[in-house]
């Protein structure tokens, strides 16, 4: 018997963003800069704690088929590969689509481009508010998208899991090595947007588990987010705006975070300013809490090549579990896509 195979052919489009950036604390001793990551700057000129670079890869199939991946490199983490994105993406219909394999975890409202300095003003997200240790999930997700009269909305549900190893926020913030695995988590986003407002609200809940140094710490915990995104746009005045709680009922462990940001289009430049805020509910082991004031400038040079220079200062008012202290601290990046 002859078996026949035809071969499948698909149309590749491959994409690539970056981040050179450098910087130093010039009051105080280290600015945690990028939590996820670890990226820390302290009274040493530095390049690592925001550069990045990632390349984005789509294969499709067919109009409605098509493979999506993003790999990147960044100086937090020894400039070693990591896998963002690695899924499949089906159309049921033009307005509804299924997602397999794994992606961000859309907890936060630039979760899906937080490592694509060029997409925003900032040099980075205000860290505050981007806190997560776990930035992946594992699972399946369903994505509608469709205009209700001057509206374009979306609606995303997913359920999934990820595990971390040696976890680098938990383990720089314990000061031994942490396992740290996520699972059952289900959550929903809903987006609407028009030409002054875009609202994003978010939610997801799941378990936890955690190991420190082997020994098991948590186990079955549940856990809660709740995600508000309020952004306006007038002419050329841009407020952008995140509020985020989160909960573990069983230990006792809830937070909240914010940011306020205002930045205003002339021409290339954007100066902009932002607030930002991270509030532990305190208990007897935990009473983390820190604000961040930030003032920068990006200027557009050409249309995928944006220069940026920030300066942060952070207040810790944490006593059992201060977050580097407080500091200042001065940095200059340029960000671009191709």
């Amino acid at each position: 018997t002859l078996f026949l195979f035809k071969p499948v052919s698909a149309e590749i489009k491959l994409n690539g963003f970056g981040s050179v950036a450098v910087g130093r604390v010039i009051e105080g001793q280290e600015f945690l800069a990028d939590f996820p990551k670890t990226g820390i700057y302290d009274r040493t000129l530095s390049i690592d704690p925001d550069t990045t670079l990632g390349l984005q890869l789509s294969s499709y199939f067919t109009n409605d088929f098509s493979l999506i991946a993003q790999a990147a490199v960044h100086g937090a983490t020894d400039y070693d590969p990591e896998i963002d994105w690695l899924y499949l993406n089906y159309y049921l219909t033009p307005e509804l689509s299924v997602q397999a394999g794994r992606k961000r975890l859309p907890l936060y409202y630039y979760s899906d481009y937080f490592d694509v300095g060029y997409a925003y003003y900032w040099i980075r997200p205000p860290p505050d508010v981007y806190t997560w240790q776990i930035t992946n999930y594992n699972g399946v997700s369903l994505l509608y998208e469709t205009a209700l009269g001057q509206w374009d909305t979306s609606l995303s549900l997913y359920y999934g899991s990820e595990e971390s190893e040696d976890n680098e926020l938990l383990g720089l913030l314990f000061g031994a090595s942490v396992d740290e695995t996520w699972k059952n988590m289900i959550g929903i986003v809903g987006t609407a947007s028009n030409n002054w407002l875009e609202l994003r609200l978010t939610h997801m809940q799941g378990l936890i588990d955690r190991q420190i140094s082997g020994v098991s710490v948590i186990n079955d915990a549940e856990q809660q987010f709740l995600g508000l995104s309020v952004n306006l746009t007038f002419d050329h005045l841009l407020i952008l705006s995140e509020f985020n709680n989160y909960k573990q009922p069983d230990n006792d462990v809830e937070y909240n975070a914010y940011l306020l940001s205002m930045g205003y289009q002339i021409g290339e430049l954007t100066p902009h300013i932002t607030r930002s805020g991270f509030k532990q509910v305190v208990n007897a082991s935990n009473d983390e809490q820190h604000t961040t004031t930030s003032v920068g400038l990006r200027w557009d040079v050409v249309n995928n090549i944006a220069v940026k220079v920030q300066y942060d200062k952070v207040v810790d008012e944490g006593v059992v579990v201060p977050i580097k202290g407080d500091s200042k601290s001065v940095s200059f990046a340029v960000d671009f896509v191709f």
